[in-house]
């Protein structure tokens, strides 16, 4: 899916037994991965294989392929596997001729990696997704790989951490507003109803500068 060069290809496919024993995954874990026909690690960026400087606070990015049999995410799989990984993570899932991304925002923590939310793509018939040109380190490049999983774009200079929380904070926003603006249509008491609809002009404002 991703544009990468032969130099990041590890092409590596996983046998399943190997996999859980590797990552130690839990019954239910593995009860979650019943519909995976195959798991692959197929890319590895990191300051060699991109040709870029090692000072990143990014240090590898693995790209995994899942085949799916049926178009249901195996969600505690998925979270087993990227916890026993200390790098950052992204995964291609795929049914038949459809893909879709999937991964979490990681950051490195005081002792291990932490991961965050998990983000996902539509289902869509598989696309070359070409990373930026001008990508000076690998936090760039995990920047550009969060902002294929997630639907805004990121601000010029803007780091990884900043994008996902101002990402997040507009979905809190989006929700609070939608709860609000309910409040307002059902509200009969004209200063109540002027009081709400204020508050809701000043969220919406908040809103479109997050945007």
């Amino acid at each position: 899916m991703f544009d990468l060069s032969t130099k990041t290809q590890v092409d590596k496919r996983f046998k399943m037994p190997e996999l859980y024993k590797l990552i130690g995954a839990s019954k239910e874990a593995k009860a979650d991965a019943a519909n995976i026909n195959s798991v692959t690690l197929t890319n590895v960026l990191n300051s060699v294989t991109m040709n870029l400087p090692s000072d990143s606070d990014v240090k590898e990015v693995y790209i995994f392929e899942i085949e799916l049999s049926e178009k249901t995410i195996p969600v505690l799989f998925i979270s087993a596997l990227d916890k026993a990984i200390n790098f950052h993570t992204v995964f291609i899932l795929r049914h038949y001729t459809e893909a879709m991304l999937y991964g979490a925002y990681k950051e490195y923590g005081e002792k291990n990696i932490k991961v965050g939310k998990y983000y996902s793509t539509e289902w869509v018939v598989e696309r070359l997704i070409k990373l930026p040109l001008n990508m000076s380190s690998l936090d760039d490049i995990y920047t550009a790989i969060i902002d294929e999983l997630i639907p805004i774009t990121a601000r010029k200079a803007e780091i990884t951490k900043d994008f996902v929380a101002r990402y997040d904070e507009i979905l809190r926003l989006q929700k609070e507003i939608a709860k609000l603006q309910k409040l307002v249509d059902n509200e009969k008491q004209p200063k109540k109803r002027f009081e709400l609809n204020d508050r809701l002009k000043e969220l919406k404002k908040e809103l479109d500068k997050l945007e």
